[in-house]
């Protein structure tokens, strides 16, 4: 069993021990780091914005990591049911990325703000998962944040437009295999296979699902 901080390994089996250091630590082991910068007081807001690649138009999610009745918890939000692309969808808060966002960090940010009225200030961001495209063409790059303080999600508040609910997934539901699943589908001959997340109230699937089991097996592979 892999160890932090001279104990086992409990990110996803009892992560009730970890206070919002350990978990900085702990992510920072298992994620894609952020880029250097020249004030390391940045949490990457101002690094460099991506290149694009090919058709795939750039942008972000948030996944932020949350403590609630003094356990931790991973938000997330349901998509409203008018949106143009993933309607009515478990997600992440995020979206494309604006002229005017100096990188895809600042998207992640400002979009959770929009959303649910996430306060840039409170997220301490950690680092990266792997993008992902989406089937509407986006290049979407998951940026995990810590949110600072207890019980947070007391002060969140979901915007119509964009957001019909707010919940929030325990972390530890992230380290029980049996609640991941990997559907084999073809689509023309070709493969497109994706991933399920057990839950008793959402259908969690697609990019959110695959953004969780990124998280889920980094930290399985954490030394």
């Amino acid at each position: 069993m892999s160890k932090i901080l001279g104990r086992p390994n409990r990110f996803l089996t009892d992560p009730r021990v970890f206070n919002h250091n350990d978990l900085q630590k702990f992510l920072v082991g298992c994620l894609d780091p952020l880029p250097s910068l020249p004030d390391s007081g940045q949490s990457g807001s101002t690094m460099p914005p991506i290149q694009k690649a090919g058709p795939d138009r750039p942008a972000a999610i948030l996944v932020p990591l949350l403590r609630v009745q003094f356990d931790w918890h991973i938000l997330m939000t349901k998509r409203a049911a008018h949106l143009a692309h993933h309607a009515g969808q478990i997600s992440f808060p995020g979206g494309k990325m604006e002229p005017y966002d100096a990188s895809l960090v600042e998207t992640a940010l400002r979009e959770a703000f929009e959303e649910v009225q996430l306060t840039q200030g409170l997220v301490q961001v950690v680092g990266f998962l792997d993008r992902v495209r989406s089937p509407a063409g986006f290049l979407v790059q998951p940026v995990v944040g810590i949110v600072r303080g207890e019980n947070s999600l007391d002060s969140l508040v979901s915007d119509p437009a964009e957001v019909d609910l707010i919940f929030t997934l325990p972390l530890k539901h992230l380290g029980d295999p049996n609640n991941f699943r990997l559907v084999r589908r073809k689509t023309d001959g070709r493969p497109h296979d994706y991933w399920l997340v057990k839950h008793d109230k959402h259908l969690i699937w697609g990019l959110s699902a695959r953004v969780l089991n990124d998280l889920r097996q980094r930290a399985n592979q954490a030394v």
